[in-house]
């Protein structure tokens, strides 16, 4: 799973306007966990529609 960090800059920086006390890091690394997380529901649902078509 790939992580596109530059696209990923936006985010933290609106995270961090949402919550100026959040420093750069923790918006980052907040950013990066969402991103891991909805990249792995997205492959499972695709995982699940290959299956369904296969059967």
């Amino acid at each position: 799973m790939t992580q596109p960090s530059d696209s990923l800059d936006p985010w933290t920086d609106r995270l961090r306007t949402l919550s100026p006390d959040i420093s750069r890091e923790d918006a980052r690394r907040f950013v990066q966990d969402l991103y891991q997380h909805a990249q792995t529901v997205r492959d499972q649902e695709r995982s699940d529609a290959d299956y369904e078509r296969e059967e």
